[in-house]
């Protein structure tokens, strides 16, 4: 790492790839699609590296490879799949894996300094003050519980015994304010009972240090996917060229033995689960009056249980025979719930429209039929399901929004994070 010094500004960009270093190298760049093969192929290969591919050379053409390849990688995953996918899942882990390597590289190569400054934007960070006394923040650490939580740590990690050189990365030298691992706390990847809390500081090691700063920026990750997921949503059209042909390579590379808990398995969202369903789908499938039968019906309900059921993942949405190979999904799962929703309108929707039972598979891209088969599907378009905004301004009444609502553009988002976080609830 000779010259690490002279371009720190630049290589927080490594650390953190949301930094401002990392956005002037984005913005400065040509379009994601026109990257040369070398960063195409970076971009897929980062869910498999091992240590030595995880650490980047300080120069400028490595950091923009990096970056570059980072954000290819994000968005070739949102044009394929969606939020909480298997696929997001292997990239925010990878990345997780990825940073907590480079932190500690950093760590035992002196480049102490250069961590804590890109933690420290986005950490409340202080060093607890030893001396005769342990203290952070006024408040006295007792010296048996700093070398219990050293003996937990390690404990952790299955060693009994370690040399000077590992030592010093289980004492606890580091406190962070607690509030600032909410993200964390609400993504389950750390449990408040597991802290140890002095004054509203949770005290840790150097290595805790790693795996927060690594798994806060996983989450952002997963944010991010989310955001350019919904924007695909809202534009309507379907990437393809190099982010889709980077998606689908990567998507082969899940695992397809893997069965996530919640119900994920590759390539399909799983069974449905109304528990998760936002709130203006709920009140949907209640049934409606007269004047929004059609439009919760077949624009609201028709696409979001059809991409719920069947999202999406490891190719470009076309049509649904790309993704089941069973038309009972469509016949026994989904299309039962609308017929369900239509007869609870007042009056129900096909006593005076009976054409729009019909109209419910032509929605799904299977044209106008009430006896959908795989070969029907792609005759007509397959309707999304419309943002938030467009729902608000639609049908205002269905809208009743929740506090996650006001974090997501899309039904279909809220979805898929709600089911996500019961799979990690679990």
């Amino acid at each position: 790492m000779l010259g690490l010094d002279l371009i720190a500004p630049e290589y927080l960009a490594v650390l953190d790839p949301f930094a401002d270093e990392a956005k002037r190298i984005v913005e400065t760049s040509p379009p994601l699609e026109s990257l040369p093969p070398e960063i195409i192929e970076r971009a897929v290969q980062r869910v498999k590296w091992t240590t030595k591919e995880m650490l980047v050379e300080p120069n400028l053409n490595s950091i923009r490879a990096e970056v570059l390849s980072f954000y290819l990688m994000c968005q070739g995953v949102a044009s394929v799949s969606f939020p909480g996918s298997p696929e997001v899942r292997l990239i925010s882990e990878a990345t997780r894996k990825t940073l907590r390597y480079r932190m500690y590289d950093l760590f035992k190569k002196g480049q102490i300094d250069l961590c804590l400054s890109a933690v420290k934007r986005s950490l409340n960070l202080v060093d607890l003050e030893i001396g005769e006394t342990i203290k952070v923040a006024g408040f006295t650490i007792p010296r048996e519980d700093f070398y219990r939580l050293r003996d937990l740590r390690l404990a952790e990690d299955g060693l009994e015994t370690v040399d000077d050189r590992i030592l010093p990365q289980y004492l606890p030298r580091y406190a962070v304010r607690w509030t600032d691992l909410a993200p964390l706390l609400k993504h389950r990847l750390k449990e408040l009972t597991k802290l140890y809390l002095v004054g509203g500081w949770a005290v840790i090691t150097p290595r805790d240090l790693w795996d927060l700063y690594a798994s806060f920026i996983s989450v952002k990750l997963e944010e991010y996917v989310q955001s350019v997921y919904e924007r695909i949503l809202e534009s309507g059209t379907q990437p393809a060229g190099v982010l889709a042909q980077v998606g689908e390579r990567i998507s082969s590379l899940v695992p397809r033995e893997v069965v996530i808990r919640g119900g994920f398995t590759r390539g399909q969202a799983g069974r449905l689960r109304p528990e998760f369903f936002p709130p203006c789908m709920k009140l949907a499938l209640n049934g409606v009056g007269a004047g929004l039968r059609n439009y919760a019906i077949m624009m609201m309900l028709t696409p979001f249980l059809s991409y719920a059921r069947v999202a999406p993942s490891g190719k470009v949405a076309t049509r649904m025979a790309d993704f089941i190979d069973d038309i009972s999904i469509v016949r026994d799962e989904i299309a039962p719930l609308l017929f369900e929703a239509a007869e609870r309108c007042n009056p129900p929707l096909f006593k005076d429209q009976p054409q729009e039972k019909a109209g419910i598979f032509y929605h799904m891209g299977f044209g106008m039929t009430t006896e959908p088969t795989l070969a029907d599907s792609g005759r007509s378009k397959w309707y999304r399901t419309p943002n938030c905004s467009k729902i608000q301004m639609s049908a205002p009444s269905l809208c009743r929004p929740d506090e996650l609502c006001r974090q997501i553009k899309n039904p279909l988002t809220y979805y898929f994070r709600k089911k996500y976080e019961g799979s990690r609830a679990g």
